[in-house]
């Protein structure tokens, strides 16, 4: 299997598992946890999971300064989670993931600005992706009135911070560090730095222990399924698509979101969701046929620069 076929099968690994993450949250919220709680519990579990596979692999190739740079995305990806949680009370959960979703255009824009560029069909792409979430999100329109503009701009401020995340992680994994050990080892490095803000977190707010049997068996599943195995599949993808090709397939999220919430929390899809999830659908397809003709930067050296 070529490189790009197989980003796109990390990529969408990557969305498979966030996607299940609203299904393990709505669980644990009605079982009466509350959210900073899950958030740090979630990593707690996550975090000596990824430090367990690092001993199962042969030694990464990239000295332990550049991974250790990994420590930075965790407090960034931290912050974004409250950033979202704020923005979230402000405006409809429709607007805010409509907002959320042009962080791919963001990453084009910087990548832009870097040097990297987009073949015509991959922005044809990008815009039809933007349509489609569009649509995804009846309650959108709703969501902009004047009153909204602190979430409008946190969601766009959450957006930024995710677009800072896909560029700083494909650049210092560059080049050798495409192993999948080198890539489990960054990704522990990066959950360390979530867990280590969450905690700091905790300790100013407060924090308690799950008491449940259910409400253990959703936190274990979230940090298996929509942490583990999404970050590291996230961060491999990254390697072999580049950032803005990452970001524009990452959009299927808010699709297979809505198909997991139909699937099982009962929550209908409208047909007007069905057309945009057809148009996020037809903009992976074309980007992949037509839209692949962007120009790659040059590989860095794998250690320390």
């Amino acid at each position: 299997m070529n490189t790009s076929r197989m980003g796109i099968l990390y990529i969408f690994s990557a969305v498979l598992g966030y996607s299940f993450l609203p299904v393990f949250t709505d669980h644990l919220l009605k079982g009466g946890v509350e959210p900073l709680d899950i958030a740090l519990w979630r990593y707690m579990i996550a975090t000596p999971l990824f430090w367990l596979l690092t001993r199962a692999g042969k030694r990464d190739p990239v000295r332990l300064p550049r991974l250790r740079l990994m420590l930075i995305l965790g407090p960034l990806l931290s912050v974004g989670a409250v950033v979202a949680f704020f923005g979230l009370g402000m405006i409809p959960a429709g607007t805010f993931s409509v907002i959320f979703y042009t962080y791919p255009a963001m990453v084009a824009l910087i990548m832009l600005a870097l040097g990297e560029r987009l073949s015509a069909w991959g922005w044809a792409a990008l815009g039809l992706t933007l349509v489609g979430i569009g649509l995804t999100a009846p309650d959108f329109n709703g969501g902009l009135r004047g009153e909204n503009l602190p979430g409008v701009l946190l969601a766009l401020v959450n957006a930024l911070l995710v677009a800072i995340y896909y560029i700083f992680s494909s650049h210092l994994l560059r080049g050798k560090a495409q192993t999948s050990s080198a890539v489990v080892r960054a990704s522990a490095w990066i959950v360390t730095g979530t867990l280590g803000f969450l905690m700091v977190t905790a300790l100013v707010t407060g924090f308690e222990v799950p008491t449940s049997g259910s409400a253990w068996a959703n936190l274990v599943g979230m940090a298996l399924v929509s942490t583990v195995m999404p970050v590291f599949a996230l961060n491999m993808g990254l390697q072999k698509l580049g950032p803005t090709r990452a970001a524009i397939f990452g959009t299927i999220e808010p699709m297979t979101t809505s198909l997991l919430a139909l699937l099982f929390l009962g929550q209908m899809m409208q047909p007007i969701q069905w057309v945009g999830g057809l148009c996020i659908i037809a903009s992976v397809i074309l980007l992949q046929t037509l839209g692949s003709g962007q120009r790659q930067p040059s590989p860095a050296p794998a250690a320390g620069d």
